[in-house]
Protein backbone atom coordinates (compact mmCIF):
# COMPACT_ATOMS: atom_id res chain seq x y z
CA UNK A 1 0.00 0.00 0.00
CA UNK A 2 3.01 2.34 0.60
CA UNK A 3 4.96 1.36 -2.22
CA UNK A 4 1.20 2.05 -4.23
CA UNK A 5 1.07 5.84 -2.68
CA UNK A 6 4.59 6.92 -3.06
CA UNK A 7 4.45 5.85 -6.97
CA UNK A 8 0.94 7.65 -7.27
CA UNK A 9 2.71 10.77 -5.56
CA UNK A 10 5.78 10.64 -7.59
CA UNK A 11 3.14 10.16 -11.01
CA UNK A 12 1.30 13.11 -10.27
CA UNK A 13 4.25 15.28 -9.70
CA UNK A 14 5.49 14.32 -12.56
CA UNK A 15 2.46 14.86 -14.73
CA UNK A 16 2.34 18.23 -13.67
CA UNK A 17 5.67 18.93 -15.52
CA UNK A 18 4.10 16.74 -18.69
CA UNK A 19 6.57 13.72 -17.28
CA UNK A 20 5.25 10.16 -17.06
CA UNK A 21 7.65 7.05 -15.54
CA UNK A 22 6.36 3.64 -17.05
CA UNK A 23 8.15 1.74 -13.99
CA UNK A 24 5.74 3.52 -11.42
CA UNK A 25 2.64 3.01 -13.83
CA UNK A 26 3.83 -0.58 -14.26
CA UNK A 27 3.71 -0.91 -10.30
CA UNK A 28 0.25 0.96 -9.87
CA UNK A 29 -1.13 -1.25 -12.77
CA UNK A 30 -0.19 -4.70 -11.70
CA UNK A 31 -0.88 -3.92 -8.10
CA UNK A 32 -4.09 -2.26 -8.56
CA UNK A 33 -5.81 -5.99 -8.47
CA UNK A 34 -4.06 -7.28 -5.90
CA UNK A 35 -5.06 -4.51 -4.06
CA UNK A 36 -9.16 -4.91 -4.93
CA UNK A 37 -8.51 -8.47 -3.68
CA UNK A 38 -7.17 -7.45 -0.08
CA UNK A 39 -10.65 -4.61 0.17
CA UNK A 40 -12.79 -7.37 -0.66
CA UNK A 41 -11.36 -9.38 1.42
CA UNK A 42 -12.03 -7.21 4.50
CA UNK A 43 -15.41 -6.08 2.92
CA UNK A 44 -17.22 -9.00 1.64
CA UNK A 45 -18.24 -11.21 4.31
CA UNK A 46 -19.63 -13.86 2.54
CA UNK A 47 -17.90 -16.86 3.25
CA UNK A 48 -18.12 -18.37 -0.62
CA UNK A 49 -16.68 -15.20 -2.27
CA UNK A 50 -14.16 -14.92 0.76
CA UNK A 51 -12.78 -18.84 -0.06
CA UNK A 52 -12.36 -17.55 -3.87
CA UNK A 53 -10.85 -14.32 -3.18
CA UNK A 54 -7.97 -15.76 -1.20
CA UNK A 55 -7.28 -18.47 -4.37
CA UNK A 56 -7.41 -15.93 -6.73
CA UNK A 57 -5.24 -13.57 -3.96
CA UNK A 58 -2.54 -16.21 -4.08
CA UNK A 59 -2.16 -16.28 -7.66
CA UNK A 60 -2.17 -12.68 -7.94
CA UNK A 61 0.50 -12.20 -5.65
CA UNK A 62 3.02 -14.61 -7.50
CA UNK A 63 2.44 -12.45 -10.68
CA UNK A 64 2.73 -9.20 -8.95
CA UNK A 65 6.23 -10.98 -7.63
CA UNK A 66 6.97 -11.89 -10.94
CA UNK A 67 6.40 -8.35 -12.70
CA UNK A 68 7.87 -6.20 -9.84
CA UNK A 69 11.55 -8.40 -10.90
CA UNK A 70 11.39 -7.04 -14.24
CA UNK A 71 9.99 -3.35 -14.01
CA UNK A 72 12.13 -0.75 -15.73
CA UNK A 73 11.92 2.75 -14.76
CA UNK A 74 11.90 5.31 -17.68
CA UNK A 75 11.08 8.87 -17.83
CA UNK A 76 8.97 9.68 -20.98
CA UNK A 77 7.72 12.97 -21.99
CA UNK A 78 3.77 13.19 -22.52
CA UNK A 79 2.30 13.69 -25.66
CA UNK A 80 -0.51 15.84 -24.61
CA UNK A 81 -0.39 18.98 -22.32
CA UNK A 82 0.70 18.28 -18.66
CA UNK A 83 -1.78 18.17 -16.35
CA UNK A 84 -3.05 20.95 -14.43
CA UNK A 85 -3.14 20.47 -11.13
CA UNK A 86 -2.87 23.68 -9.63
CA UNK A 87 -5.38 24.55 -7.49
CA UNK A 88 -7.90 26.70 -9.95
CA UNK A 89 -7.44 22.96 -11.88
CA UNK A 90 -8.59 21.13 -9.26
CA UNK A 91 -11.12 23.45 -8.30
CA UNK A 92 -12.74 22.62 -11.78
CA UNK A 93 -13.07 18.88 -10.52
CA UNK A 94 -15.80 19.89 -7.43
CA UNK A 95 -17.83 21.75 -10.02
CA UNK A 96 -20.38 19.00 -10.55
CA UNK A 97 -22.48 17.22 -8.08
CA UNK A 98 -20.80 13.77 -7.53
CA UNK A 99 -24.48 12.28 -7.10
CA UNK A 100 -25.35 12.44 -10.87
CA UNK A 101 -21.82 10.66 -11.73
CA UNK A 102 -21.93 7.31 -12.42
CA UNK A 103 -19.07 4.78 -10.86
CA UNK A 104 -16.46 4.94 -13.28
CA UNK A 105 -16.44 8.76 -13.66
CA UNK A 106 -16.12 9.10 -9.85
CA UNK A 107 -13.47 6.85 -9.45
CA UNK A 108 -11.73 8.77 -12.49
CA UNK A 109 -12.59 12.01 -10.19
CA UNK A 110 -11.05 9.91 -7.20
CA UNK A 111 -7.38 9.30 -9.56
CA UNK A 112 -7.43 13.09 -10.23
CA UNK A 113 -8.44 14.21 -6.61
CA UNK A 114 -5.20 12.44 -5.29
CA UNK A 115 -3.47 13.99 -7.81
CA UNK A 116 -5.02 17.28 -6.58
CA UNK A 117 -4.09 16.16 -2.69
CA UNK A 118 -0.20 15.17 -3.79
CA UNK A 119 0.54 18.49 -5.29
CA UNK A 120 -1.29 21.21 -3.35
CA UNK A 121 0.01 20.79 0.15
CA UNK A 122 -2.07 23.45 1.46
CA UNK A 123 -5.42 21.84 1.00
CA UNK A 124 -3.64 18.07 1.53
CA UNK A 125 -6.11 17.21 4.72
CA UNK A 126 -9.20 18.34 2.23
CA UNK A 127 -8.61 16.22 -0.61
CA UNK A 128 -7.61 13.60 1.35
CA UNK A 129 -11.46 13.16 3.18
CA UNK A 130 -12.87 13.63 -0.28
CA UNK A 131 -10.71 11.09 -1.15
CA UNK A 132 -11.43 8.44 1.17
CA UNK A 133 -15.35 8.82 1.07
CA UNK A 134 -14.73 8.28 -2.63
CA UNK A 135 -12.40 5.18 -2.56
CA UNK A 136 -15.30 3.66 0.07
CA UNK A 137 -17.54 4.47 -2.49
CA UNK A 138 -15.92 2.77 -4.97
CA UNK A 139 -14.69 -0.12 -2.48
CA UNK A 140 -18.34 -1.07 -2.30
CA UNK A 141 -19.18 -0.49 -6.14
CA UNK A 142 -16.65 -3.34 -6.46
CA UNK A 143 -17.95 -5.00 -3.99
CA UNK A 144 -21.66 -4.98 -5.17
CA UNK A 145 -20.27 -6.14 -8.20
CA UNK A 146 -18.86 -9.38 -6.69
CA UNK A 147 -21.68 -10.11 -5.01
CA UNK A 148 -23.77 -9.73 -8.15
CA UNK A 149 -21.46 -12.07 -10.08
CA UNK A 150 -22.00 -14.72 -7.84
CA UNK A 151 -26.17 -14.33 -7.27
CA UNK A 152 -25.73 -12.69 -3.85
CA UNK A 153 -27.59 -9.74 -2.41
CA UNK A 154 -26.06 -6.55 -2.54
CA UNK A 155 -28.52 -4.17 -0.82
CA UNK A 156 -26.13 -4.06 2.12
CA UNK A 157 -22.86 -2.86 -0.03
CA UNK A 158 -25.61 -0.54 -2.25
CA UNK A 159 -26.68 1.14 0.57
CA UNK A 160 -23.11 1.35 1.95
CA UNK A 161 -22.00 3.08 -1.74
CA UNK A 162 -24.76 5.47 -1.46
CA UNK A 163 -23.82 6.86 1.76
CA UNK A 164 -19.87 7.31 1.08
CA UNK A 165 -20.80 9.22 -2.24
CA UNK A 166 -23.32 11.24 -0.44
CA UNK A 167 -20.47 12.44 2.05
CA UNK A 168 -18.42 12.68 -0.46
CA UNK A 169 -20.70 15.45 -1.97
CA UNK A 170 -20.79 17.21 1.47
CA UNK A 171 -17.00 17.17 1.23
CA UNK A 172 -17.09 18.71 -2.15
CA UNK A 173 -19.58 21.16 -1.42
CA UNK A 174 -17.40 22.38 1.50
CA UNK A 175 -14.37 22.46 -0.40
CA UNK A 176 -15.59 24.55 -3.18
CA UNK A 177 -16.77 27.04 -0.56
CA UNK A 178 -13.24 27.04 0.74
CA UNK A 179 -11.90 28.20 -2.90
CA UNK A 180 -14.24 31.09 -2.82
CA UNK A 181 -10.89 33.11 -3.28
CA UNK A 182 -9.46 31.11 -6.17
CA UNK A 183 -10.33 32.28 -9.54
Amino acid sequence: HKLRIECRKNLSILQTKGLINTGYQTILKTSSKLRDIDVMLKICKDKEIRKILKKKRKKMNKKVIKTFKNIEFKQIQLEEEKINLDLKGCKELLKVSFLQKDDKELHKIRLKIKACRYTNKEYEKEFKKLQDALGKAHDYYKCSKLLLKYKKDLLNADLKKKKFIEKAEEIRKELLSNYKGIK
